[in-house]
């Protein structure tokens, strides 16, 4: 039985690479990010590598600096289509309406080609799956249809 209060090393790890996925992808280098919250630089390569466990309300201090849901850096984001409009929301609604609104159709562009990868990807799974069944058919036939020899005997 664990330990109540031990933290698997395996979370503190994925914990640390969704800070730095979410760090890199907000633009921030690990310097920035120490100087926003208060931390050594070293202290944040410590926590994105896994070596020690950031607390909660620093998880809360990064997750408000890379604008992101709590959710998001730890390490398996599930978010749902309504948590990540909200997060839209909130790095946009401040913004001029004209800025608001190109960005909308940047983000309906972008679905648009989302969908349409995920439809081709769909198409090439089923695509390939034909193909392994019908080599898996054509083995078959081959395999039923070879003449059949006798083993020959070992001597002994």
């Amino acid at each position: 039985m664990k330990a109540v209060g031990v933290v698997p090393e395996e979370l503190i790890r994925q914990v640390g690479m969704a800070i730095a996925g979410q760090r890199k992808a907000a633009g921030f280098t690990q310097a920035r990010v120490a100087d926003a919250i208060g931390l050594e630089k070293e202290t944040v390569s410590r926590i994105e590598n896994g070596v020690i466990a950031p607390t909660i309300h620093r998880l809360g201090q990064f997750a408000e600096l890379f604008s992101c849901p709590l959710s998001a850096l730890l390490g398996d984001y599930r978010g749902g289509a309504g948590e990540d409009a909200g997060a839209i929301a909130a790095q946009i609604g401040d913004l001029p309406r004209d800025d608001r609104r190109a960005i909308l159709r940047i983000i309906t562009d972008v679905a648009a080609i989302a969908r349409e990868r995920e439809i081709l990807r769909t198409r090439v799974d089923a695509a390939g799956k034909r193909e392994a069944e019908r080599e898996r058919a054509e083995i078959e036939a081959a395999v039923s249809a070879a003449p059949r020899r006798p083993r020959a005997r070992q001597k002994l």
